[in-house]
């Protein structure tokens, strides 16, 4: 088990979220030994945009990002209104990229790492909506249609295709 004693927060939006983005990676992280925890706006439901749902840990504004090995952030339909301009989320995962720890994004939630300033000049990938390459562009990031990119200890995925790779990239850079 390759994540034996490591703490990964697993950020998911309060409604709308992508099950494929939460519950695939939650499974590879568990089954390779990390805790994860699961942390969203509010200490409230989760639900799917196929009504799946998942109970949060943790509220974002708790959250303390040394207790972590890394974050990632999933995804969904209701990501722009909610994560895009939380200002606590973005600082949480400036500070945890700053400090080493791996921060991963899927789909839409990659406006997030350009909102923290770890993407200017960079090649990003984001789900293919045109408020989304907008919102990444106006940060300074690159665009591009790349399905996975994986940047040192910054690891993105385009949509929910992706999931397993994305968690199996995740787990590669935490476990070095």
């Amino acid at each position: 088990m390759r994540l034996e004693g490591k703490n990964i927060l697993l950020v998911v939006p309060q409604k709308q979220f992508r099950k494929e983005e939460v519950f695939g990676p939650k499974k590879v992280f568990e089954d390779e030994g990390a805790r994860v925890t699961i942390a969203s706006v509010e200490l409230r439901t989760c639900r799917s945009i196929t009504e799946e749902a998942i109970e949060p840990d943790i509220a974002i504004s708790d959250i303390n990002g040394e207790d972590y090995d890394a974050a990632v952030l999933s995804s969904g339909t209701s990501t722009p209104s909610t994560f895009w301009k939380n200002e606590i989320l973005s600082g949480i995962v400036a500070a945890m990229a700053q400090a080493g720890k791996v921060v991963a994004a899927t789909s839409l939630s990659t406006v997030v790492l350009a909102k923290a300033q770890l993407l200017d000049g960079q090649t990003a990938t984001v789900y293919c909506l045109p408020e989304a390459i907008e919102a990444l562009e106006t940060e300074g990031a690159i665009y591009t249609s790349e399905r996975l990119i994986v940047r040192g200890n910054l690891i993105m995925a385009e949509g929910p295709e992706e999931a397993q790779d994305f968690a199996e990239a995740v787990v590669t850079a935490i476990s070095g």
